[in-house]
């Protein structure tokens, strides 16, 4: 499927590909490399099942590791929105990326019947804030549709934090973000909240690109553990079991 795609666009089409995550990039991911990434073809990727979004199909089925992937490929953009309005946004980016520049992309989607956020503020292209413009002394970082879950634990628990969201992982998301972090407070407190492992994932993209920066902040991060699951939880509960507990998030800021 890919490396037909990949033909079509070889004629001049923009192509869309969408399946379930495992299937698309580790599966295919010769064809990705070769067939769109080497040849730079106009292909756009889209996955379902970001994370553990298929929870009661287990391991075969997660997606953990697939930023990481996908970030080995050089000009391929990666898309993680975090709600169905910015599914919308990042699939006419990613349309005009092709259209415009020639660029494949890739969107990681959770399963479908994800709730919109709201009082969104763009701080910048492809980053978004919850809770106030003005970023506190206390941020959270994350990407995908489980930025709700942690936007509901923050205004549950009255919990004094900013939330920033990215919906692209890539270079140029990425220096913005380290910018962002440059000009916050002293001190600050940082959780970045994936669901993805930490090898691979925006955690280990900031650390290469923050560490010769020396900041005096702190850093802290919330990602699935780096192994394969057996048993057999819904979503919500599955999450909690793999290292994803929304409720510790209090904790990280109480010091």
């Amino acid at each position: 499927m890919v490396s037909v795609a990949a033909g079509l666009a070889s004629e001049g089409k923009i192509v869309f590909v969408y399946t379930i995550i495992p299937f698309l990039i580790m599966r295919a991911y010769e064809q990705i490399r070769v067939d769109i990434g080497i040849n730079n073809q106009n292909v756009i990727l889209v996955g379902v099942g970001g994370g553990l979004a298929y929870d009661k199909l287990g391991s075969t089925h997660h997606s953990c590791e697939d930023i990481a992937l996908a970030r080995t490929i050089p000009n391929l953009n990666i898309f993680c929105p975090f709600d169905p309005q910015n599914v919308v946004d990042t699939l006419n980016k990613s349309y005009l990326l092709s259209k415009d520049k020639k660029e494949p992309s890739y969107i990681r989607l959770s399963k479908g019947g994800e709730n919109n956020l709201e009082n969104r503020v763009k701080l910048f292209e492809n980053i978004f804030c919850f809770k106030s413009k003005n970023l506190s002394k206390n941020i959270i970082l994350t990407h995908g549709s489980i930025s709700y879950s942690i936007l509901s634990e923050i205004d549950s628990n009255n919990i004094d934090a900013s939330l920033i969201c990215l919906s692209k992982i890539n270079n140029d998301s990425i220096k913005v973000l380290v910018e962002i972090i440059s000009n916050l407070e002293k001190e600050s407190n940082i959780l970045i909240i994936e669901e993805h492992y930490q090898s691979g994932g925006l955690y280990e993209a900031l650390a290469s690109e923050l560490l010769p920066l020396n900041l005096k902040h702190n850093f802290s991060n919330m990602n699935l553990k780096h192994k394969y699951i057996f048993e057999i939880y819904g979503h919500k509960e599955l999450l909690k079991k793999s290292g994803l507990d929304m409720s510790l998030i209090k904790q990280y800021f109480s010091s």
